[in-house]
């Protein structure tokens, strides 16, 4: 792969910006406030690969184990890097915040070029909102069990469950109003995902009881109920899948980031490559530092009790503090995903795939942001916060589509380019693939098929009334937006979408 020397300008003023494909709107654009550095903290935020080990502790030690997970999460990094090298290529012909649904337009053979790419920035915006509110919830529910865990007599509501979810989304959205403070937040967050790590690292090393290498390395845990081995091998990708899946996020904010064509690829690469690293590091930390693993699946949240035994053996010491280092990286991975949200909302709106596009499409020129569509994104998840009154099986069908959706959104436009054939960029780019270009395809789409085929199963079975937690909703949820969206096609977006 090469990038061509050709300059370009560090950077361009919004007025003499080239304009994104004319829909007939007035055209508005967004300062150029992210380069090469911060897209990449940006990214490496979004991912957080090391707390998602650790959040998904049960999930771990289910499929598995530490063995399963150091493994996986090698393939898993190589496998998204091939994903993130095609995607980066897209991205240097077409940067534009549409990403996915923009790379589908100009790929996808004429016939089905409008309602494919509809469909595909629509799936891709519903995995943006459900996955920000998987995050969101989850903290939540973390700040929730330390409560109860502080406090045995206390009762977590689920009235109290929705405030903190609703509090949280809340913040999220006032740090997320202010473009020129965009960057920032995204290097402050770089800053807590490295170092937070280092320490989390440091002090579990020091104080935690260590496993045996021979543990680590080649005893296999199967608690999910699968009898294959090999297919739990494959179930335990879902883990790194987790914590290296939200490589889009540099996609919607290109139309933000100093010599985009240059920048975005890069700072792609660049991010799954430190994000594969300290994702392995830090499963062989876990592997190592493990606990008492069998009585920590017995709770609700295994990290906590983990947390309280290894660093002081209450909740009101290092183990809080930890705890508030993974929340407040939660909370700022929830801002970056907002951010991704918005930017594909505007720039789906640009194309009239939205209702009352022109609205979405406006610009608040004093904060520099899109705020309808940042409005629109917040309020949907807020909206899906109200789930948790009715069921939580409603809203962990809701959240688990998130990630599949996503992957989807991966899988589409690198599939269209392969059947329009490589001839479809234009010769000269300035990120190219070269010659390992139509490998590197082929072996992406085969990839992210897999991981699409695997978030549609359930984590273990069988499943049954007594266990209906463990049912994967994620192919039922995606069925019903793919539905959904065909429906406003018919009714609406045929007569509207522009490409």
């Amino acid at each position: 792969m090469a990038l061509n020397e050709k300059e370009t300008e560090e950077s361009v003023p919004n007025e003499t910006m080239e304009k994104p494909e004319s829909t007939g709107q007035v055209e508005q654009h967004l300062n150029k406030v992210y380069n090469v550095w911060t897209a990449s903290a940006y990214q490496v935020l979004m991912m957080a690969s090391w707390t998602c080990n650790l959040v998904l502790y049960s999930t771990v030690m289910t499929l598995g184990g530490p063995m399963m997970l150091i493994y996986s999460t090698i393939i898993v990094a190589i496998g998204q890097g091939l994903v993130m090298a095609s995607l980066g290529e897209l991205c240097s012909v077409w940067p534009y915040s549409g990403g996915q649904q923009t790379f589908t337009k100009h790929l996808a053979p004429p016939v089905a070029r409008r309602f494919l790419s509809y469909c595909t920035g629509w799936v891709v915006l519903m995995g943006e909102i459900g996955t920000a509110a998987g995050i969101v919830m989850n903290s939540a529910q973390i700040i929730g069990g330390v409560v109860q865990l502080s406090q045995p007599r206390s009762e977590l509501t689920r009235w109290v469950t929705f405030l903190i979810y609703a509090a949280l989304l809340i913040l999220s959205l006032l740090f997320s109003l202010s473009q020129r403070h965009l960057p920032a937040v995204a290097v402050l967050g770089g800053f807590i995902t490295l170092f937070g790590g280092i320490a989390w690292a440091a002090t579990f090393l020091a104080l935690s009881p260590k496993r045996d290498t021979s543990f680590v390395f080649t005893e296999f845990i199967n608690s999910s109920g699968y009898t294959s081995s090999a297919w739990v091998g494959i179930m335990s990708f879902y883990t790194p899948v987790y914590a290296l899946y939200g490589t889009d996020g540099i996609m919607h904010i290109v139309e933000e980031m100093q010599d985009a064509e240059k920048s975005a690829p890069r700072a792609m690469i660049w991010s799954i490559i430190f994000s594969g690293v300290t994702s392995l590091l830090g499963a062989l930390v876990m592997g190592f530092c493990i606990g008492d693993w069998e009585a920590y699946l017995e709770t609700d949240f295994p990290i906590i009790p983990w947390f309280v035994d290894t660093l002081n053996g209450s909740v009101t010491g290092g183990s809080t503090m930890v705890l508030i280092v993974i929340v407040f990286l939660n909370f700022l991975i929830a801002v970056s995903v907002n951010v991704a949200g918005s930017r594909l909302a505007w720039g789906m709106a640009r194309d009239h795939a939205l209702p009352w596009s022109n609205f979405f499409f406006r610009i608040n020129h004093k904060l520099e942001t899109p705020l309808h569509s940042t409005l629109l994104v917040v309020a949907a998840e807020l909206a899906l916060g109200f789930v948790v009154f009715g069921s939580n099986y409603a809203f962990q069908a809701i959240v688990s589509m998130g990630n599949a959706a996503i992957q989807l959104g991966y899988l589409i436009p690198t599939l269209v380019l392969l059947v329009s054939g490589r001839k479809a960029l234009p010769g000269e780019r300035a990120f190219s693939l070269g010659r390992l270009g139509l490998a590197i395809n082929v072996l992406s789409v085969c990839w992210t098929t897999i991981i699409v085929i695997m978030l549609f199963f359930p984590l273990s079975v069988p499943i049954n009334s007594e266990n209906i937690m463990n049912m994967n909703w994620a192919v039922m949820m995606v069925g019903a937006v793919v539905i959904l969206v065909t429906a406003d096609w018919f009714f609406r977006g045929r007569y509207q979408y522009q490409v």
